[in-house]
């Protein structure tokens, strides 16, 4: 499959996947109640405790259960690694276009990688901080977090985070979109990396739809380009988001 095919392949996937996993969420908000979005800090959540008492309402903090996100994100999912699924019959090759393929350093080498990502990015938002004031970078994980409420809940957080995102956003934007547009600038020899590199992690920070998380989120998309361009297999990419993720959760879930 050419570059410029596998490059839109990668922005229609996302396209078709985020709208249907926005239709299948507000029907699911609206069936239910629960908001999407839940301010997570002691403060907001002592607050909204201490006026649904003075209400005399049940205490609920009306977000959408994880194991409810599990299922409301399947369709972002499956337009990342679906697309390229139904594109094998155009002749998109796994292993040649996508780097798929794994060994059994890429393992313990990218989990360490996305660990050691993740404690060097504190170092950078303080910076950050300096110029733009204190920011909140933790909420919306803290807030995911927060909608764990039972074991299924723990399960479809874990399936969120650290099976689910990983596996199909490498697929996407490493596997395809670094990949195509890597190979549509290959005439340009090293420039050609630097630019598939920029404008992949761009994307892929800027999909998250997080101001705050952008800086940390591009950082990440470049360790992980770095990893796959270098290995040559988009498995110690998927493995360094793994360990990525994780130690958010698992700080957050020891806090």
């Amino acid at each position: 499959m050419a570059p410029t095919q596998r490059v839109v392949l990668a922005i229609v996937g996302f396209i078709g996947g985020v709208l249907a996993a926005s239709v299948l969420a507000g029907l699911v908000v609206s069936a239910t109640g629960w908001e999407l979005s839940v301010p997570a800090s002691i403060g907001s959540e002592l607050g909204r405790t201490v006026r649904q008492v003075g209400q005399a309402a049940p205490l609920d903090d009306h977000r959408v259960p994880a194991a409810w996100l599990a299922v409301v994100n399947a369709p972002l999912w499956l337009g990342l690694a679906g697309a390229p699924l139904l594109a094998r019959r155009a002749g998109l090759s796994w292993r040649r276009d996508l780097g798929w393929g794994m060994s059994a350093i890429d393992i313990p080498a990218g989990l360490a990688l996305g660990v050691a990502t993740q404690f060097v990015l504190i170092p950078l938002y303080e910076v950050i901080f300096l110029f733009f004031g204190e920011q909140d970078v933790s909420g919306p994980a803290r807030s995911l977090v927060a909608s764990v409420d039972s074991p299924l809940d723990l399960l479809g957080l874990l399936v969120i985070t650290v099976v689910m995102a990983p596996l199909t956003e490498e697929i996407a934007y490493r596997g395809l979109l670094f990949g195509g547009i890597r190979d549509m600038e290959r005439g340009h020899v090293g420039s050609g990396v630097i630019i598939a590199a920029a404008v992949s992690s761009v994307i892929f920070a800027a999909s998250h739809f997080q101001l705050i998380q952008f800086p940390g989120l591009f950082v990440f998309g470049l360790v992980a380009v770095a990893a796959f361009h270098r290995t040559g297999r988009l498995a110690t990419a998927i493995w360094a988001h793994v360990g990525f993720n994780l130690t958010t959760v698992v700080l957050l879930l020891w806090a």
